[in-house]
């Protein structure tokens, strides 16, 4: 099979390794160009090229759309659209289907136990995003699938900053920092593991039209039972040779006090019920009747965990530069 993968960030580069690994082949259609490799061709462009796209949607069997936006709302209600619907019209176009990742966003109000087929719930400006895109998808007449992803974690999602579990708890554990908790340590949280969700992905394009026989299909991704904060903490310590530090607790009023002033603090208090009150997401048809059973909760750490150390340790063994940092 021959997979078109829209962005090589931590999602696209894990569906581009499993994919290979499988024995199919890649296109990649990313903005920037870089030499291509064994098994995958490169496309550099735009998804609003339409010769870029064309290019790289000629031959293939599926289209992966990974590609994203600044974490900003309002950049999100003016960029996603249009770049999604770009892929939906190539997809049509070339009878394949597309496959999303997606956030729990749309239904942060049932995200204490979001169960799939659930009818979305948006809190915020970037649910109502979400929902948006989920809305153009299913009107389009190409077949999609959109596999709903809790907070990620996995080698990939390591020193990209789009992880909170890994870049407020993994990371700076490795690094010997106390742990940031944003929300309630105990509550439980569903963290989705990225090799999981990259092979989920890969076999709702293998099975589109069963999965999807009305068009479009809203599905989610084989994920571990969820367990807290304070479980991360101790578990990541102890894998990373650490002692179990308290964390620095964000609370909520401090979260909505900066909003005013911080992107980031607007965007994540937007979020909070993910994050200050359970969330769960329960398994769906892909792991109760395809089989697809997520990798266990201390394994998919562990993989974090490892990353994590061997890049703190290659960070430690670089030589310390004497140019100042503004040199450059």
């Amino acid at each position: 099979m021959h997979h078109l993968v829209i962005g090589e960030g931590q999602i696209g580069r894990a569906i581009i390794d499993r994919a290979l690994g499988d024995g199919d082949t890649v296109t990649v259609l990313r903005r920037s160009e870089i030499a291509s490799s064994p098994g995958i061709h490169r496309v550099a462009g735009d998804v609003l090229d339409p010769a870029a796209i064309e290019s790289a949607v000629t031959g293939a069997d599926a289209i992966h759309a990974c590609f994203h936006a600044a974490y900003d709302a309002r950049i999100w209600r003016r960029d996603l659209p249009p770049r999604e619907l770009a892929v939906l019209e190539a997809a049509a176009a070339h009878d394949v289907p597309v496959v999303f990742p997606e956030s729990m966003y749309a239904f942060q109000g049932r995200a204490a136990d979001l169960a799939e087929g659930a009818e979305p719930a948006p809190l915020d400006a970037k649910g109502e995003v979400r929902l948006l895109l989920l809305e153009q998808r299913r009107r389009h007449p190409a077949r999609t699938l959109s596999l709903i992803a809790s907070d990620l974690v996995g080698p990939t999602a390591v020193g990209t900053g789009a992880s909170v579990a890994s870049a407020m708890i993994i990371e700076r554990i490795a690094a010997g920092q106390r742990p940031i908790v944003v929300g309630d340590p105990a509550a439980a949280h569903t963290l989705t593991h990225i090799p999981d969700l990259a092979r989920a992905m890969l076999h709702g394009a293998r099975h589109a039209a069963r999965l999807a026989p009305n068009g479009d299909a809203v599905l989610n991704a084989p994920s571990a039972p969820a367990r807290s904060q304070r479980e991360l903490i101790a578990h990541a310590s102890s894998l990373l040779g650490r002692p179990a530090r308290r964390p620095v607790r964000v609370p909520l009023v401090a979260l909505r006090a900066l909003s005013g002033v911080n992107t980031f603090a607007r965007e994540l208090s937007g979020i909070s019920r993910l994050w200050y009150a359970p969330c769960v997401l329960r398994p769906g048809i892909l792991t109760t009747v395809d089989g697809l059973e997520p990798t266990s909760w201390p394994d998919a750490v562990r993989a974090s965990a490892d990353k994590a150390a061997s890049i703190r340790a290659g960070a430690d063994a670089a030589p310390v530069s004497t140019s100042s940092p503004l040199s450059s």
